[in-house]
């Protein structure tokens, strides 16, 4: 993949990514009913010398974000051109991945089910639509997991039952093009709402912008992958699947997933009940 794009973004943490096929647009869910995570912004601003380098980073309760129901990252300005969200997939798409940076590592609870997920009102909040951007796996987990059902009481199905994923996405990368002076990238408050930030094209000039929803320092020790099922609406009976690592020894943090993000990859779309 090229790594000459102007500006490169990672997503780490509680998100929840859905393609929408139709608009060809990214949704991004910020979960944001846990007090124990915030969504920290950092933007780096790399030139051609030091003196043109910079750093702005801001943090953001959930309290804070929960305040916008949606924003829109889109392209800005002339000229005008066809704008799409794509994923990054090599190879046959029922085949499994080999490049590293494959989207397909991203782990898809909808696969994990086998069918469409409907979600919770208000626990994914605010949605962010990306209407443009290459989308891939920017960093893969150090070890390999199992997808392993476990019951309302607490008891983990069979371990026959359980499901390799391999190593798995723990944060996710876009890549976005700006090809002319007078375009830039804009973040608003709603399709047309108000501008929140505004990013323009600079000769030379790169930028890296990480978007986290991750641990306070108050959080609690531990996985945060039970989270999910905070947004998820199962049938009933129908036992939550957790990830494990599986081929070392699991101890003390080990035994927990990074708090990495997912997708609801069978879905046009989010569908909220």
């Amino acid at each position: 993949m090229k790594q000459d794009d102007k500006i490169i973004i990672r997503f780490g943490g509680l998100l929840v990514f859905c393609f929408d096929k139709r608009r060809r647009i990214c949704q991004v869910g910020v979960h944001s009913s846990t007090d124990d995570h915030e969504l920290r912004l950092r933007l780096v601003k790399r030139g051609p010398d030091p003196e043109s380098e910079s750093e702005q980073t801001l943090t953001l309760s959930h309290a804070q974000i929960r305040q916008f129901s949606e924003l829109w990252l889109n392209v800005e300005g002339e000229p005008a051109m066809e704008r799409a969200a794509e994923r990054f997939i090599v190879g046959e798409p029922n085949e499994p991945p080999t490049d590293p940076q494959d989207w397909r590592w991203i782990v898809d609870l909808e696969c994990l089910y086998n069918r469409k997920l409907q979600l919770r009102k208000g626990v994914l909040r605010p949605i962010v639509y990306v209407t443009t951007g290459l989308f891939y796996t920017a960093e893969l987990s150090s070890e390999p997991y199992l997808a392993v059902p476990v019951t309302s009481t607490g008891t983990k199905h069979r371990r026959a039952t359980s499901r390799s994923l391999g190593r798995i996405a723990s944060v996710v990368g876009a890549h976005i093009h700006l090809t002319h002076p007078d375009q830039a990238l804009v973040l608003r408050a709603g399709r047309n709402g108000s501008e929140l930030f505004r990013l323009r094209r600079e000769e030379g000039a790169k930028y890296e912008i990480t978007v986290d929803n991750g641990d306070t320092p108050q959080a609690p020790a531990g996985g945060d992958f039970h989270y999910y099922f905070d947004a998820i609406r199962l049938k009933r009976g129908e036992p939550r699947v957790l990830l494990e690592p599986y081929g070392l020894p699991t101890l003390g943090d080990r035994a927990f997933p990074p708090c990495g993000p997912v997708e609801t990859g069978m879905s046009d779309g989010f569908g909220f009940d």
